[in-house]
This record gives structure tokens, sequence and C-alpha cells, in this order.
């Protein structure tokens, strides 16, 4: 067995049993038949990252709050549809555009969810379609909120000769473009990712305070004139704090 499905076996056994929350080192030892000093070993380093943690009077061990941290994750991905779906709805209601759901997966960008616009002339985007942080309103929404550190880190290695986008990007124009979404709450793009469309994205954040998705709504570029973007930028960054809220955010972003 290797020390990865050692360490996932130790997790598993510390999982809750009825009134037992902690065991103990030879508890796991006699459970896994796994020698006391392996399993000191391992847990030692679970300890250090957070996923296990040691009661320092019974000296038993338990899940830690790394753990709890990726199930609130994992939870708030499984929730971000069902609570989106009826903002996503209204923003369809009052703009007539199409309007996309995005959830974040490390640097990239994942439409998870489409309500089509019932216009004749409308464009719609696949479901599960990918594209990286920095490429469209959805994507750059998302990016806008994330660490200095780790914008720096991703665009900075870029190869911007070939980056997938119809419209010509720079490391400096992307940064540029973030600076104002940060100052405004929301993104707009044109024609990069299909001709002649505009896009306008807002950010959706989870109770940990962490950029997991945005709410946008697109159409022909034809009918997104400035003052229409004005109000369908409102609306949704409205509807994207709603959804926010709902997941439990409270701090840093603030509808306006």
């Amino acid at each position: 067995m290797s020390v990865i499905s050692k360490a996932i076996s130790i997790l598993n056994i510390l999982v809750p049993q009825g009134n037992e929350k902690e065991v103990s080192v030879t508890e796991i030892s006699r459970e896994l038949e796994m020698p006391v000093q392996s399993v000191h070993r391992i847990l030692g380093c679970l300890s250090q990252h957070g996923f296990v943690s040691q009661n320092s009077k019974t000296r038993k061990y338990k899940l830690g709050f790394t753990i709890m941290k990726y199930s609130f994750l994992m939870w708030d991905s499984l929730m971000l549809r069902s609570v989106a779906r009826s903002y996503m709805e209204e923003l369809s209601r009052q703009t007539k555009e199409t309007v996309y759901l995005t959830m974040r997966e490390n640097m990239e960008g994942v439409y998870i969810d489409r309500i089509d616009s019932s216009q004749i002339l409308n464009i719609s985007e696949p479901i599960g379609l990918r594209l990286p942080l920095y490429i469209g309103a959805s994507n750059r929404a998302m990016l806008a909120y994330l660490s200095q550190k780790t914008r720096d880190n991703m665009l900075k290695n870029v190869d911007w000769s070939s980056v997938p986008s119809l419209r010509r990007l720079t490391q400096e124009s992307v940064e540029y473009e973030l600076e104002k979404i940060r100052e405004k709450g929301f993104a707009v793009s044109v024609g990069e990712v299909t001709d002649g469309t505009t896009g306008i994205g807002a950010p959706i954040f989870s109770r940990e305070n962490t950029v997991i998705g945005s709410l946008n709504c697109a159409g022909p570029s034809t009918r997104f004139t400035p003052q229409h973007i004005e109000k369908y930028s409102s609306y949704t960054k409205k509807y994207a704090y709603y959804i926010s809220r709902e997941l439990g955010f409270r701090n840093l972003y603030r509808f306006k």
C-alpha cells in the first residue's frame, strides 16, 4: 500500500462514527494493521497541513480544519448552480440576452449553465466551454479578484503571441482591465471569444471570501450600446452579489 493510500485510510478512520470523534494512534494501528511508527509519521505530516489535529489532553486525533475548508469549497460548487438559477432567469428577463453562469476551476473558467436569449439573433456558447481566466468578461471578472501573487504568476507565464482570443491581448492591457474591474465591480469584453459579440461579467464569491464564479450576459454588439452596457452591468453586478450573499459571502466586495 502506498503512503498516499495509507494516509487516505487514516483519514477515513477519523470520520466521526456516532459519539466517537477522536481516535488514538493505537486504535488506528490496530484497525488498519499498520505499524504504530508508520501511523505516527503519517499523522505528523497530515497535522502539518491541517488535515488532522491532536487533542493535547487525550493525545487522540480528529479531522482538521483543512478538511472543513475543502468541504465548504465543494459545497459552494454544488450549490452555485442551484442558487444562481433564479437570478439567471431574472437577468435574462430584464436584458433579453443570453445569460451564462461560469465556475472557476484553477486558472480556467467553465460555463456550467446557460439561459438562451429569446431573440432571433443571439449567441449560444456551449456548456462546458473552458477558457483561460484572462480571456473574456466572464473570466476576467474572476481573475481580477484573485490575489496579486496568483495574478502575477499566471500572466507572466502566458505566451501572448498565441493567446486564443480574437482581440489582441497583452499582459499590460489585461492588467489595466483588471484594475478597472476592481474599481467598477464588473467586466466588459468585445469580440474576444466570438466575433461581433459583447459580454458583461460580475464575480461571485463564496463564504470563504473566495471568487468561485461569475454571472454573465452576452449578445450581439449591435444591441450593446453604451446605455445598454451601463444598465445591463448594473443588473449583472446586482444579481451576482445576491448569489454571493446566498452562498454565505459577507465581506470584502460590496454591491453599490
